[in-house]
């Protein structure tokens, strides 16, 4: 096993004593504890899939800072799809790197218990209304269908808050999000195996300053999906109702997981089109991608219902965190102190005036003895001439 991987993982701070799944076991230590999750974690993905992506990751992130609403739509060209290659859920997991071994994509298997309890207790959730979802024109709808979000965000507001989704359903979706906790975590830890840096970036400062924060309950704030900060649960699409988008409010340095669950379906492959990629999910597969730079569509549902998980981070959490740090570093006094401060300011600026007076008498008193010394010597002059004569 590379010791240099194992070495990464911890200094990162991806796993530390305090964050291992089961706590640290007396008598062991990390290197030993994160030597046996890692080649557990191989032995699952084993025989795993690479494909080589022909486009950059940097490159999807400059296309991506275009205005919103100007998507190039790919789903628009006749015969689009045939020029993505396709790999159905049987071929296992799947790694999508870009040529500077950049992950663009990851399929891996969800083991059937959790998918079990996801299905039951969405189940017991009330349900809201089919609409239209997205924004920006019709290119832009991502389809119709029921979605709730649970999440803590910050979009357009300064301070970090519960969406009205979950404080609209209290407690049914606080005893959602708890019972599949489990879920969130499995898809947590795939993430922090496979890209340390992103799980640290959503469960590290954000996360601590989030808890600074309170809910309507009065309980401190934190991510509400594993390390991603919330989660939407997309239930009842059918047929080709799905349209291309980009998950525009997501942070672009961060992964969506996707999650499809329900009682069975046909069809539903996902699409990068910039990758040019037909990725099929069926039940009990997740996926990690790029859902802000990617441009992607869910295609036509042949049979059944597809619902699913969509694992999200907004960005605006980010804008949040740099702002409080941005203040945290502008030196704070207390009143008192400040009080003392501007007296002393005070004085000061009396004492200016003061001292310049004092500098030009200083100046003219010595202006005047120079004249004087001058004038002394001039009149001495004839005297000592007459004396030598």
């Amino acid at each position: 096993m590379n010791a240099k991987r194992i070495t990464h993982l911890i200094k990162t701070k991806a796993f530390t004593r305090q964050n291992l799944p089961d706590g640290m076991p007396n008598g062991s230590n990390l290197e030993t504890e994160v030597k046996g999750l890692l080649k557990d974690w191989e032995d699952n993905r084993k025989d795993f899939l690479l494909v080589k992506s022909a486009i950059l990751y940097i490159t999807l992130r400059e296309r991506a800072r275009q205005p919103k609403g100007l998507l190039p739509l790919f789903w628009e060209a006749e015969n689009a799809i045939k020029g993505c290659a396709t790999y159905p859920s049987s071929v296992g997991p799947v790694e999508i790197r870009d040529g500077r071994g950049v992950v663009l994509g990851y399929r891996f298997r969800i083991p059937d218990r959790l998918i079990q309890i996801l299905n039951h207790s969405t189940a017991s959730l009330q349900p809201t209304p089919r609409r239209a979802r997205g924004g920006g024109g019709d290119p832009l709808i991502r389809g119709k269908f029921q979605c709730r979000h649970y999440a803590v965000w910050s979009d357009y507001s300064s301070h970090y808050r519960e969406s009205k989704e979950l404080a609209r359903d209290k407690d049914e979706g606080r005893e959602w999000l708890e019972t599949n906790k489990e879920l969130f975590d499995y898809c947590s830890q795939q993430l922090r195996f496979l890209c340390p840096e992103q799980y640290v970036k959503m469960t590290g400062s954000v996360a601590k300053d989030m808890q600074k924060a309170q809910g309507p309950a009065g309980k401190p704030l934190k991510p509400l999906a594993g390390a991603w900060h919330g989660v939407a649960i997309n239930e009842g699409l059918q047929g080709d109702e799905s349209k291309g988008h980009q998950d525009c409010m997501d942070e672009k340095r961060l992964f969506n997981c996707v999650v499809p669950f329900g009682n069975g379906f046909s069809g539903g492959d996902l699409v990068l089109w910039e990758l040019k990629t037909r990725m099929g999910l069926g039940i009990g597969d997740g996926f990690f991608f790029y859902g802000s730079v990617v441009a992607h569509q869910v295609l036509e549902i042949t049979e059944g219902m597809r619902n699913s998980l969509d694992l999200f981070t907004h960005a605006s959490n980010f804008d949040v965190l740099a702002k409080h740090k941005k203040l945290a570093n502008q030196k704070q006094y207390p009143k008192k102190e400040k009080q003392v401060r501007a007296e002393v300011r005070t004085e000061k600026a009396k004492k200016v005036p003061e001292n310049v007076k004092a500098r030009r008498e200083i100046r003219e008193g010595k202006q005047v003895r120079q004249r004087a010394l001058k004038l002394g010597s001039t009149s001495n002059g004839p005297e000592a001439s007459s004396s030598k004569n």
